[in-house]
């Protein structure tokens, strides 16, 4: 798959914090193609990767991240992001990789979003997982969605087990998520020749 916008070659950008960023990808992610899109513009690559690393990698984020990462790959399934649903967070993909079925996660290669949110309609079984992590799924369905379909019912659940602060930070993870997503979707990203994946599904067309 060629992307719309080329990312940087690997080692190429004349500034080492860049290059040490896209390392951290690859340590991360298995994959370094989405920073290095991100590298064309090197300061909103810094930023992005500082809330990436705060949320997924345990600098400084109130949610663990194995929850963060059910999370995420729900909420790339919903929004068909083919980048997003492909790549795993290494550093706790064995906690994860035995939940996956749990998520209801489908093959969303060439599922345009509405399409992937009809496909994952009622797949999710949250009697799989705690108290806790149902709601802040639930959460992701429903924010990804229309965030106006979190009703009084839903929020009265995520205040039982997180407080108002994990709430924000929830939130914000899933948007920076979705964000990222739509960044991939648009430049139909996929995975790079040194990624550990093998090869991606295909981006939705326009009929």
């Amino acid at each position: 798959m060629t992307a719309r916008i080329a990312p940087i070659a690997p080692g190429s950008s004349s500034d080492a914090t860049i290059n040490g960023l896209i390392d951290f990808a690859q340590n991360g992610f298995g994959d370094t193609e989405m920073f290095r899109l991100m590298a064309r513009r090197p300061e909103l690559l810094k930023r992005a990767a500082a809330m990436f690393a705060y949320f997924l990698a345990g600098q400084g984020g109130l949610i663990e991240p194995p929850l963060l990462e059910l999370m995420r790959l729900r909420g790339a399934n919903l929004n068909a992001c083919t980048y997003c649903a492909t790549v795993r967070l290494q550093p706790v993909v064995e906690q994860v990789k035995p939940r996956e079925a749990s998520l209801g996660l489908r093959d969303i290669s060439g599922m345009n979003k509405a399409q992937a949110v009809a496909a994952l309609r009622g797949t999710l079984d949250t009697s799989a997982f705690t108290p806790r992590e149902a709601a802040a799924l639930k959460l992701v369905d429903r924010i990804i969605v229309d965030p106006h379909l979190v009703d009084d019912s839903l929020y009265a659940e995520l205040c039982r087990h997180f407080s108002d602060d994990e709430i924000i930070e929830l939130v914000c993870a899933s948007s920076l998520f979705t964000w990222a997503g739509t960044l991939n979707t648009v430049a139909h990203l996929g995975t790079g020749a040194e990624s550990i994946y093998g090869e991606q599904g295909v981006y939705a067309t326009a009929n």
